[in-house]
């Protein structure tokens, strides 16, 4: 009996090539999806490109807008509210390539639908300026504190009942364009619960219409930027004020927030 040769070479080198792609693949996939926690470079929030050869001013612009971006959009959960829940929520989230955000998670959650309420605000947030080494862009891990208070609120620092923000004759929460712009050099001021004026530092003012995020910072007047802001708002936007009063030892953020309408 005359047994055929089979030449097995051709297969076998077929099966180590695609081994082999099948290894790069998986090699690819996973440097694409590494990220750093450190770059030379870290992400600045949206807003502050301006300030490209002023890293510091650039940083604080980041960190003020994010502040300002989190203040205006948080939703402080009905759950939580009727059941007084509190704290703080830390979440982890990657800024891309492209300076967008992607895998946000809850590394630790106080319940309540808080979890959801930080994911949510973290999925409307803007492309970000993206992390670099050595001149090249890179996926970096950020973590960030939420934090959820009733009451001399940092995320919804609009129930404050010790404080109170005045401008002008403006009442309620709804004004017009006609009034917002007839307001616009009057004094911004701070009430305490007996209708005393209070001292405050940092005045953050920030627009929301759509997709157009604007937010500007003052040492308690309203400079150019900020009245720059208010005079281009359109009805079907919000505005909305945040100061720093300084409460013995505690910092306290009040907050009032206005929506436009014709």
């Amino acid at each position: 009996m005359r047994l055929n040769r089979i030449n097995l070479r051709p297969m076998i080198k077929k099966h180590i090539i695609g081994i082999v792609i099948s290894f790069l693949f998986s090699i690819n996939f996973f440097a694409q999806s590494m990220a750093v926690v450190h770059a030379e470079e870290m992400p600045y929030f949206s807003g502050c490109e301006k300030y490209k050869y002023k890293k510091d001013k650039k940083r604080t612009c980041s960190n003020e807008r994010m502040i300002s971006f989190l203040a205006f959009n948080v939703e402080y959960p009905e759950e939580a509210k009727i059941a007084g829940a509190e704290g703080i929520v830390y979440v982890s989230f990657i800024i891309d390539e492209g300076g967008r955000v992607i895998q946000p998670s809850i590394i630790r959650d106080i319940g309540y639908g808080c979890g959801k309420a930080a994911i949510d605000v973290l999925k409307k947030m803007p492309k970000w300026e993206p992390g670099k080494n050595n001149g090249e862009t890179v996926r970096v891990k950020l973590n960030l504190p939420i934090h959820f208070y009733l009451k001399s609120g940092v995320s919804n620092p609009l129930n404050s009942d010790d404080y109170k923000i005045t401008w002008g004759a403006l009442k309620g929460n709804q004004i017009t364009i006609g009034e917002l712009k007839v307001n616009l050099n009057n004094i911004i001021m701070v009430r305490d619960r007996f209708g005393e004026p209070v001292s405050f530092g940092v005045l953050n003012l920030s627009y929301k219409r759509k997709n157009n995020f604007q937010t500007a910072t003052s040492n308690g007047i309203l400079n150019k930027k900020q009245k720059k802001i208010i005079k281009k708002a359109k009805a079907g936007g919000k505005f909305y004020l945040e100061v720093i009063v300084n409460d013995g030892n505690k910092r306290i953020k009040v907050g009032k927030e206005f929506d436009l309408v014709e």
